[in-house]
Order: structure tokens, then sequence, then C-alpha cells
């Protein structure tokens, strides 16, 4: 599994936005500027976390981002699948049909357990951990 750029703009501007005070709102372009990521990419990435249910569209004048949970709520793994969708380190465990020694092979349990604490882990690590 690697981490994608997508995955790493995320974390950035999830970042920036989390050492602000709640409630917060953050038009779009000024969050490029300031977290560094490019404006076009970050529209896109910002309404996948609107989808998941992490920040809030806010519309007008006045409008942008902010989020809807707390940071302390929101954890590596819900950005990473918020971005990518399901998490899964190798495509032997999220195709059924790639392997059909899913039931015999050892290797399979050994990536299914890494999985599971890699998930674990993140699922463990929030924003506010992070901040």
């Amino acid at each position: 599994m690697k981490i994608t750029r997508a995955c790493d703009y995320a974390m950035r501007a999830l970042i920036y936005m989390a050492d602000k005070p709640a409630g917060t709102v953050f038009m779009r372009s000024d969050l490029s500027r300031l977290s560094g990521v490019p404006d076009s990419f970050l529209g896109k990435i910002m309404q996948g976390l609107v989808k998941a249910n992490i920040l809030i569209s806010v519309r007008g004048k006045k409008g942008g981002f902010r989020f809807e949970k707390k940071p302390e709520d929101i954890s590596m793994y819900d950005v990473i699948t918020a971005v990518e969708g399901d998490l899964q380190i190798t495509e032997c465990l999220s195709d059924t049909g790639f392997c059909k020694q899913t039931t015999s092979c050892n290797l399979h349990r050994i990536w299914h357990s890494i999985q599971d604490l890699l998930a674990g882990q993140l699922k463990q690590t929030s924003l506010k951990d992070i901040m």
C-alpha cells in the first residue's frame, strides 16, 4: 500500500484546519495557498471529505469548508478511506476472483493480519494526535 499524493494533501489541509478555532470556515483558495496544496486538486479532495462526513461545504459569499466532526473524532483511517476507498494492502484481499487460493494460502492469512494491524493503528491516530 502506498499513501497517494491525494491522501498526503488531504492530511496537510485537515491538519492546517485542525489548528484553527472550532467552526472556522476555510475558503478553498486560502486553504490551498496556506497548506501548499494545488487549488484544483484540493477541490476534488475536499468534496470526497464532504461525502465522507468529515467536512461540511458552506455555500455563499463567506462559504468554504469546515469540520463536521471534531479533529479528535477524525482518524487517519477515515481520511485515507474517504480519499482512496477501502484500505487494501494487496489485491487478493479485495478481489475474490484475483486469487483462487484464499482458503488454503498461508500468505493470504498473513496479509489479512497485517492489514488489520495497519487499519487498527490508523483508526487509533486522530488529527488531534497528529497536532
